[in-house]
């Protein structure tokens, strides 16, 4: 299967940046390029950048090095070097596990908006911002890089 047809797969919340996209992909390659800092996992990796997230700052990216290997990483947009853990991967490992954590994404999502509908959350507010942050548990299956930050991550 192409990337583009796995992007597809993923739903309307990404755009695949082959099929003509809001934004040029030197530009998210660019920022990816500029956040990743010298004590990040991905420090030097060489990632394609084949995707964004309309919804949030994630980015779907392919390792050259390792053709079978996705992650999902969620950009800043400071324009600067981080530190620490940011950017976070989301999502890292084959393509199954990337699949993996967006079902669990839209299963957050799903049981947020049915505890809205029954009166047991906050709806979200006028800017879009949910009332609390939605937690989904990171996929990090890719067994070499124990370096690869672990946690959950919350969903706006």
């Amino acid at each position: 299967m192409k990337d583009p047809d796995r992007v597809a797969a993923l739903g309307d919340d990404w755009c695949d940046l082959s099929e003509g996209c809001d934004l040029a992909p030197g530009t998210l390659a660019r920022e990816l390029r500029t956040e990743v800092h010298p004590a990040h996992p991905f420090f030097g990796a060489a990632l394609e950048v084949i995707a964004h997230r309309w919804s949030n700052d994630d980015v779907l990216c392919r390792h050259l090095a390792t053709p079978a290997r996705y992650s999902i990483i969620h950009l800043t947009w400071s324009r600067r070097e981080e530190i620490g853990s940011c950017p976070t991967v989301d999502a890292d490992g084959e393509w199954s596990h990337i699949v993996a954590y967006e079902n669990g994404v839209d299963a957050a999502l799903s049981a947020a908006e049915a505890l809205e509908q029954d009166g047991r959350r906050a709806p979200m507010g006028p800017a879009g911002t949910a009332s609390r942050p939605i937690t989904v548990e990171a996929v990090h299956a890719w067994p070499e890089d124990s370096a690869v930050p672990h946690g959950p991550r919350g969903r706006g």
